[in-house]
């Protein structure tokens, strides 16, 4: 796939307190995807897609895949991507926002071990499907969707047992993934430094030990990642550390020198300087303007402009 995305941005989302999905649907979600947006950008969340009609492509990583009517969409946090209608075409998607450890940890609450197991398998890949393909995952998927849409009452319990039943099928869909990885190379050459970058980011990470943690040489690994995550990997590291941050700045009263030794910059220059460059805002100015927490906003509806223009 030919480079076209020459930079990557990271798109912060909170679900609201008493949510436990961040449901964006309905018809402002009519659009020209991709129009005017040259770039890649990932999320905090899990996101779910599903396109009621229209037709186009989706850069998953490295991967393009084409979209149309009933197509499911899958993207873990941390995975660069974007999605593109056809040129000149609008396409219609809805969309819903999950907290992947929280609802792993509500499934799987009895066992640490196989939460970490789940959440570095969840982590690893998303998924572009045809709906009519997986019946039993796109019914769950527009089940929730219309559960929030309506609100009726009991909606909530009637979520929780959907989202429970969706994360049973998401494993399954990682099992079938896991047995069929070498047809998927980006996720299997790569799973090892994205593991590692996850579990030390709040350390000093050096391009060997990720190069270690995928078998191979320095000077390959660098060019391996970049062309599969269309940027450096301390670019990425970076990114992850951001995105942390962000987690401990908007539910902690932890000092701006405490999130960055947390989140593994050497020093508060350090933390300031890379958080204004991938934000373009200071971490206190984050911090204090709630314009910044993007799903917060009454009655899930986010404008046009707030996170895709």
């Amino acid at each position: 796939m030919a480079k076209q995305k020459e930079k990557v941005e990271f798109r912060y989302y909170e679900i609201p307190e008493t949510e436990l999905v961040l449901a964006l649907l309905g018809e402002d979600w009519i659009r020209e995807y991709g129009k005017g947006i040259k770039y890649l950008h990932f999320h905090d969340l899990l996101e779910i897609g599903y396109c009621r009609w229209g037709k186009g492509e989706v850069v998953l990583g490295q991967e393009l895949v084409p979209f149309s009517a009933r197509s499911v969409m899958i993207v873990p946090p941390r995975l660069p991507h974007t999605t593109n209608s056809t040129e000149g075409t609008k396409g219609y998607w809805e969309w819903m926002y999950i907290d992947l450890e929280k609802t792993v940890s509500e499934v799987y609450g009895y066992d640490p071990v196989i939460q970490r197991t789940i959440l570095k398998r969840l982590h690893r890949t998303g998924y572009l499907l045809p709906g009519d393909e997986n019946p039993a995952l796109s019914g769950l998927v527009l089940g929730i969707m219309e559960e929030v849409r309506h609100k009726k009452p009991y909606y909530r319990e009637s979520v929780r047992g959907y989202l429970h039943a969706f994360m049973v099928e998401l494993l399954r869909l990682s099992d079938d993934e896991e047995r069929g990885m070498k047809s998927r190379n980006r996720d299997a050459v790569l799973a090892g430094a994205l593991d590692y970058i996850a579990g030390h980011y709040d350390q000093e990470i050096k391009i060997g030990s990720l190069a270690e943690a995928c078998n191979m040489s320095e000077s390959h690994f660098r060019r391996v990642f970049e062309e599969g995550m269309n940027m450096k990997p301390l670019d990425y590291v970076n990114l992850v550390r951001i995105q942390n941050a962000c987690e401990l700045l908007k539910k902690t009263d932890k000092s701006m020198e405490e999130v960055g030794t947390k989140c593994g910059f050497a020093s508060i220059s350090a933390f300031n300087r890379n958080f204004r460059k991938l934000l373009d805002i200071s971490p206190y100015q984050w911090k204090k303007s709630k314009e910044n927490y993007e799903g917060k906003l009454l009655n899930y509806k986010i404008s046009a402009q707030k996170g895709w223009e």
